[in-house]
């Protein structure tokens, strides 16, 4: 597992700059604007995607879906807000993937992220960073779900919808 230093911001913000320089992290078109259902019927339109380039996958990967109100700012406000904060997690050991996604009508946002394993996932959920965005939601509006041994893709797929 990543020692402390590799897991602190400022490294993780420099890991993902370095990554995305060289191409093995890149912002992906792919989802783009298409509209996801989730199991309680809540829709949520995908904005933005980042992605390691090579992704080995493996039994072991873990996806991690979190959807959450925004105490403040509008919607463009946290658009803009969640770049810096999108690439300290690109950067944070074990990262695979990350998907934004907004519902228009009641405020929620919603981040879905695929991890190399659950043990990645558990020492994201320890960090300054999630820390962070934990603090900006509404604390009575955060919940998330985890699933084990799948691909975000593979999510995704199962839950397009048309717009």
């Amino acid at each position: 597992m990543a020692t402390k230093f590799r897991k602190l911001s400022l490294t993780c913000l420099l890991v993902a700059v370095v990554k995305l320089i060289t191409g093995k992290l890149r912002l992906s078109n792919i989802y783009m604007d298409q509209i996801i259902e989730i199991d309680d019927n809540s829709k949520f339109q995908i904005f933005r995607h980042i992605t390691a380039k090579k992704i080995n996958f493996n039994s072991k990967h873990t996806i991690f879906i979190v959807s959450f109100k925004f105490s403040h700012l509008s919607h463009k406000a946290n658009k803009l807000a969640s770049i810096i904060p999108m690439l300290m997690i690109a950067g944070f050991p074990g990262f695979v993937k990350k998907i934004y996604a907004v519902n228009h009508q009641n405020g929620y946002w919603q981040g879905m992220y695929q991890w190399k394993s659950s043990a990645y996932l558990e020492a994201y959920k320890k960090s300054f960073i999630f820390k962070v965005m934990n603090k900006r939601a509404i604390p009575e509006t955060i919940k998330s779900i985890q699933y084990e041994n799948t691909s975000l893709d593979h999510f995704i797929q199962q839950h397009i919808r048309n717009k």
